[in-house]
């Protein structure tokens, strides 16, 4: 039987005895991520600012992986379909025809992105680069609608001049807006990279695996290390946080959380199941899955924390 980079989902069950059942069940705990092929498609790339929407960096061609939210995974999980807008490129060095150029008429901020800073995907540190597909900018619906009934008016000869109300309503409306059919997407889809098995302890590390196969950094990357004990949620997001990047500090896991709190909820990398609420200076204040406020966490019991969690990963002390 051939070594694979990739797997598709009805070969799962004869190659490493895993029903659609235990996909479905990874995924819906943060053990395995989705990944799907993508051929020419056009994509605005950058990253989410905390409450401002998207800040686009340039304009490119990507053909390579990517990867969508959770929740559409779980969507196309489900429902067997879904259509999806918003992406993670896996693949930096499949991403062509970069264009720094503003590409919009209207103005930022606006419903697509909230401002542009041009950004080389070279100078991006992250393994899974934000993309969103790029859309049409059309006239608005309300104004189309609006110029119908004026020329329907004007048939009838029954136009007359709008009220201050109309006026005041039509100001508000934006003159353009952004459309995009999206990417449809059903469970033939679906890739399976050999990477995120390996990290969700499903099968052994491959040496061979190509360069342009990043792995995803949203789960566990110590293989065959499942980890003994668990006290609560946190420590399921130091697993994550720990395994992806096992050489850190506290400070550079401290500051990894802070990066994560400013990414929309959607969009965290790590922090799956929304559990930061608020990162100061000294504490971390959070929340379990459930939504119950747990006490702050101050950063010598992160610290203590982290120290746990290196021991359990790394018994040997192999890091």
């Amino acid at each position: 039987m051939i070594e694979k980079e990739y797997y598709r989902l009805d070969e799962l069950e004869k190659r490493f005895d895993l029903s659609f059942s235990d996909v479905l069940y990874l995924v819906e705990n943060s053990k395995l991520d989705l990944a799907f092929r993508l051929t020419d498609n056009k994509f605005i790339i950058g990253g989410w600012a905390k409450g401002n929407g998207f800040i686009g960096y340039a304009s490119v061609k990507y053909s390579g992986f990517a990867n969508i939210t959770q929740k559409d995974q779980l969507t196309l999980l489900s429902k067997h379909k879904t259509n999806c807008k918003y992406f993670w490129l896996l693949n930096k060095d499949k991403i062509v025809s970069t264009n720094y150029d503003y590409p919009f008429e209207s103005k930022t901020p606006n419903a697509f992105l909230h401002t542009w800073q041009p950004k080389q995907p070279s100078d991006i540190s992250w393994d899974r680069i934000p993309a969103k597909l790029f859309p049409k900018e059309q006239e608005h619906i309300a104004h189309t609608l609006k110029n119908a009934m004026s020329s329907i008016k004007t048939l009838s000869n029954k136009q007359s001049q709008p009220s201050e109300y109309e006026k005041e309503f039509d100001a508000k409306i934006p003159k353009v807006q952004f459309y995009s059919v999206g990417i449809n997407f059903e469970l033939a889809d679906i890739c399976i990279l050999h990477s995120e098995l390996v990290k969700a302890g499903i099968s052994e590390s491959k040496k061979n695996i190509p360069k342009e196969i990043t792995p995803s950094i949203s789960s566990l990357t110590v293989p065959n290390q499942i980890p003994k004990t668990r006290s609560d949620d946190f420590y399921d997001l130091l697993i994550r946080l720990v395994g992806a990047e096992p050489e850190l500090t506290a400070k550079g896991y401290w500051r990894n959380l802070e990066r994560e709190l400013d990414d929309l909820q959607e969009y965290r990398v790590f922090d799956k199941h929304n559990l930061l609420t608020e990162i100061s200076a000294t504490h971390i204040n959070w929340k379990d899955r459930s939504g119950k406020p747990k006490k702050p966490m101050s950063f010598s019991s992160f610290s203590n924390r982290l120290t746990k969690v290196r021991k359990e990963l790394f018994p040997n002390n192999d890091i």
